[in-house]
């Protein structure tokens, strides 16, 4: 290949260690396993919950989740650059084993809060983030407001551009008639009885957004913070903070700063995109966008996954992290 095609390439890796020698590429299958202390912080008069591994003396690198999971989503992809820095997964407000109170208001900007709080309580400095679905959302307004703190971001299924904000709901239905349909349907009676009562997103939503088969145990373990009908709210008010048509908003505003952030000519901070194939929220089309139209950015491969990757291919997932930090000193 001439080095003016190779060049004209978008900068997708590929999680592909066969260069490796054999006795040093161990391959491993998702592992159920839990071997994390908790740990907790208040903030607000509320637990948050949180684990840490790896360097502690080491710079930070801060795991957040979205729905309807919590940090045992990132078990057996911390493992990976645990020799990178300090690893610490969080659980937001009214999941996994963090508070869930019942009469809390659990807001798109409720949830940006207690990720800048937790930062500031933790006094955590030169950040990697690593962060997925709706966790996206809230650690990139506090990325966008503290550049000076933040060293990279990795995200994975992440709400933003090309798809994200829907702003032509008539345009998006065409592509995405099913999504659409489970955010209208979020709104209402509807939703709220199979998103709370029959707990849609832990007993359908996240089987079905797994190209695996996930075993009970590793299924008990994402029922647990949700047991009770009346703690699964917070499940229910992220779907619903996704602005349509620009309403709310508010939270539409949020969506545009983060984005003329990521595709600003000035953008200095190093990002990681990791996607599967045929993936959900991000599509292979979206990480080739987003490699031609975002600054200092690459996207990683990591083979077959659709929303929750990091338990579809958790080594994929960690390899590319750890390469991608490596490569740029994080």
């Amino acid at each position: 290949m001439k080095d003016s095609a190779r060049n004209a390439l978008p900068p997708i890796q590929y999680a592909d260690v066969q260069w490796r020698k054999a006795h040093e590429h161990k391959t491993t299958v998702p592992s159920p396993e839990w071997n994390y202390e908790s740990q907790f912080v208040e903030i607000d008069g509320n637990h948050i919950h949180f684990v840490e591994s790896g360097d502690l003396s080491g710079d930070p690198i801060l795991f957040i989740h979205g729905a309807p999971t919590w940090s045992y989503l990132w078990r057996n992809v911390m493992p990976y650059v645990e020799n990178r820095g300090r690893c610490i997964s969080m659980d937001l407000l009214g999941f996994g084993k963090s508070d869930k109170p019942v009469d809390h208001e659990y807001g798109y900007f409720n949830h940006v809060e207690i990720v800048r709080k937790f930062i500031e309580k933790l006094d955590l400095k030169n950040i990697t983030f690593v962060i997925h679905d709706w966790g996206f959302n809230y650690a990139m307004e506090y990325i966008v407001d503290h550049e000076e703190n933040v060293k990279g971001a990795c995200f994975s299924e992440a709400l933003m551009l090309p798809r994200y904000p829907i702003d032509d709901t008539e345009a998006y239905g065409k592509e995405c008639p099913g999504v659409l349909d489970m955010y209208r349907t979020m709104h209402s009676d509807m939703g709220e009885f199979i998103a709370i009562e029959q707990n849609l997103f832990v007993e359908r939503v996240m089987q079905e957004h797994i190209y695996r088969l996930m075993t009970q145990e590793e299924m008990m373990m994402y029922r647990a913070p949700f047991f009770n009908t009346e703690e699964r709210a917070p499940i229910l008010q992220m779907p619903r903070d996704v602005p349509l048509d620009g309403e709310p908003a508010d939270i539409r505003t949020s969506y545009e700063k983060y984005n003329n952030w990521l595709r600003a000519e000035n953008k200095t901070v190093p990002t990681l995109h990791v996607f599967a194939t045929p993936g959900a929220v991000n599509t292979p089309e979206d990480a080739e966008w987003m490699c031609n139209n975002l600054k200092n950015h690459e996207s990683a491969w990591i083979g077959t996954g659709i929303h929750y990757i990091q338990e579809d291919n958790p080594e994929g997932y960690g390899r590319s992290l750890h390469d991608w930090m490596r490569r740029n000193n994080l």
